[in-house]
């Protein structure tokens, strides 16, 4: 009788199995994230304004945007992916969580504003794509080492029945 033992030591199922394995601690490797972020503050005059680093929001995963807005009196319209928001602003300020890069047009007064981004990068994410083909080249080892040592089994059994 064939044992599993016998069965993992078979070289093509070793390799395929090693590919496997390769293909797993690789996918775990390209899962590391490095946390960045980016801020600016100011005070915006009468006029159109986008707020924030167009290069540092679409080179990293965006996973929290905080936009401050406060004056003494003013008229804002914060424009975000299409989405048009008036605030008039009278000694107070407005805490925005925006979904995209946003842009002001202030239309009365100054106002001040403190822009916070927090991202994510995955410097490692190539070695995902590494790890797929390995890990297709290792089953498809294991499969053909399965198949063989299976073809194996069966003559040597028949040779013990004769």
């Amino acid at each position: 009788m064939t044992t599993f033992r016998k069965a993992l030591n078979y070289p093509l199922i070793k390799g395929g199995l090693m590919f496997l394995a390769l293909a797993l601690l690789l996918s775990f490797v390209s899962m590391y994230s490095v946390e960045k972020s980016y801020s600016s503050e100011g005070t915006l005059g009468i006029g159109h304004h986008i707020i924030g680093d167009e290069n540092f929001e679409n080179k990293y995963f965006i996973t929290n945007r905080t936009l401050i807005l406060s004056s003494q009196n003013a008229s804002v319209i914060v424009i975000q992916k299409g989405k048009i928001n008036s605030y008039i602003l009278r000694n107070q300020s407005v805490n925005l969580n925006p979904t995209s890069q946003p842009e002001i047009s202030v239309k009365s007064g100054n106002v001040s504003y403190s822009y916070r981004v927090y991202g994510v990068d995955y410097p490692y994410s190539l070695l995902s794509l590494l790890a797929f083909v390995f890990m297709i080249v290792g089953g498809a080892l294991s499969m053909y080492g399965y198949i063989r040592f299976m073809e194996g089994a069966v003559k040597e059994a028949r040779k013990r029945r004769r």
